[in-house]
């Protein structure tokens, strides 16, 4: 008799049990690290813009009221002023309680600012949030509790929902 040639059926769902248990361990460390470079992509951003702040201050002595103003004033290129999630970063100028210096039209001028992202959920005051970089104790919203659920979002004077 001749025996013929090819995989038994037990030989080939062995195998495939196999597959599906190595794409069950690889697929969550892929995805993982696909969030993970996301979030590190997002503190590079964060630098950019805190950057452009202190750049900003160095020229103006005080922070700008929004970061969209870093865009328009060429501090910052267009789109530089969101999250990899595509969504505004939260900024807060801190008027420091009256540390900061004040205009001769009665305006008052920032003396610092809080930074940050909401992270890859989007929802500001999680632990997902990314914080600044750079000087993280003096900016973050987390370290001043300056957003819990609230606070300017992008600087667009809309509090945050």
């Amino acid at each position: 008799m001749k025996r013929q040639a090819g995989f038994t059926l037990i030989e080939l769902m062995i195998v495939i049990a196999i597959i599906g248990l190595l794409v069950a361990i690889v697929i969550p460390d892929l995805l993982m690290t696909r969030q993970q470079s996301e979030v590190e992509a997002c503190k590079a951003s964060l630098r950019g813009v805190q950057s452009a702040l202190e750049l900003y201050f160095t020229h103006y002595k005080y922070y700008p009221q929004t970061v969209n103003q870093l865009v328009v004033e060429g501090y910052l290129g267009e789109g530089s002023d969101k999250d990899p999630w595509n969504k505004d970063f939260m900024y807060k100028p801190d008027y420091g309680g009256g540390t900061g210096t004040s205009t001769g039209s009665g305006d008052n001028q920032a003396s610092n600012y809080f930074l940050g992202s909401s992270g890859p959920d989007k929802t500001p005051g999680n632990t997902d949030d990314v914080e600044p970089p750079i000087n993280t104790t003096r900016h973050s919203f987390k370290a001043k509790g300056a957003v819990q659920g609230g606070g300017d979002v992008g600087g667009t004077g809309q509090a945050a929902q």
